[in-house]
């Protein structure tokens, strides 16, 4: 057993070269931090380098500091997103919405998908500069393995984290591919990449579970540890409904991510975020430890929520408090 001490009791203080390499512009400014209006999001981590502030430390990154394996999933996500999909077809089933959602579902999860939502894209998720002219959006959710996740900050959890990042595209290029060889055109997108949507209120929306007091999803069966890809779509598709079971009560109680975060970024109350009071996770308190340690992932590595078999009882437990 080591004598270390866990990660959240060592000290830290950023490296001069991450350090030279913020922006003058602050994080939380860019997130929308303390605004009182709706807006659309403002691109950053992890959209292309040339149009974010934080380009070049997203670079530094990636080129010095992910870990071997991890880039190797990295890469083999790339290639997978760089195919072309299927020509529309012209040949349309004539079925109704339902059995579109239910043929489309099963394609989902047949394609290396765990879990599926559908919701009707907003306009205050799609990032400015970008376009979503598609009806709906259709998340995906891929299970991670705890026993990786829990080790995080480490190599290992960050090549858990790539290898199911890369699951997700391919589980999206698979069902986009489906939705136009069916006929309808369609999107697909998976991480760790940004792309033209914030994917968790979408998967919020579509009943996939509910944002967690460290900035990241609860579901009611993974806990945090899972990740998200999806795929837009004009297919015509019945949407599943916001589906809370009282991780949001848990999480006003429980500091275990608050107490684990290094850098006190994760604090114990929601604050306004671009007109909506939410959990919000510190940008430029966590980003330069994020950089240095592996991608971090203490805090969904250390939820209760996330721990194998946890999250089912948990979410029965706190759903039978909510009187659902």
């Amino acid at each position: 057993m080591s004598d270390s001490p866990p990660p959240w009791e060592i000290p830290f203080s950023p490296r001069q070269e991450v350090l030279d390499l913020l922006p003058e512009a602050q994080g939380n400014d860019i997130n929308g931090l303390g605004e009182a209006d709706v807006r659309r999001p403002t691109p950053i981590m992890w959209h292309d380098s040339e149009i974010i502030a934080h380009g070049e430390l997203q670079e530094y990154f990636r080129r010095s500091l992910m870990s071997e394996g991890a880039k190797v999933h990295r890469r083999d996500n790339l290639e997978f997103s760089k195919k072309p999909l299927p020509p529309l077809s012209s040949d349309r089933p004539d079925w109704t919405a339902a059995e579109w959602t239910r043929r489309a579902r099963d394609a989902a999860l047949a394609g290396e998908a765990d879990q599926v939502g559908i919701t009707r894209i907003r306009p205050e998720w799609v990032f400015e500069g970008f376009e979503a002219d598609f009806e709906w959006i259709v998340v995906l959710a891929v299970a991670m393995d705890y026993e990786c996740l829990k080790t995080a900050p480490s190599e290992t959890s960050q090549v858990e984290v790539q290898k199911q990042y890369a699951r997700g595209t391919r589980a999206a290029y698979r069902l986009a591919s489906w939705m136009r060889e069916h006929g309808w055109d369609a999107f697909p997108h998976g991480g760790p990449a940004a792309g033209p949507v914030l994917m968790i209120p979408a998967a919020i929306e579509a009943g996939l579970g509910e944002l967690g007091k460290h900035g990241s999803m609860i579901n009611r069966e993974f806990g945090s540890s899972f990740r998200l890809a999806c795929v837009l779509t004009d297919m015509p598709l019945e949407p599943d409904a916001f589906a809370p079971f009282g991780a949001d009560d848990f999480c006003l109680n429980c500091q275990v991510c608050t107490r684990v975060c290094p850098v006190d970024a994760i604090r114990p109350e929601k604050r306004r975020v671009r007109g909506e009071d939410k959990w919000y996770v510190d940008f430029d308190a966590c980003f330069p430890y994020f950089v240095e340690h592996t991608g971090c992932g203490l805090c969904i590595g250390q939820c209760p929520w996330s721990r194998t078999g946890i999250a089912p009882r948990l979410a029965d437990k706190m759903t039978k408090r909510l009187g659902n």
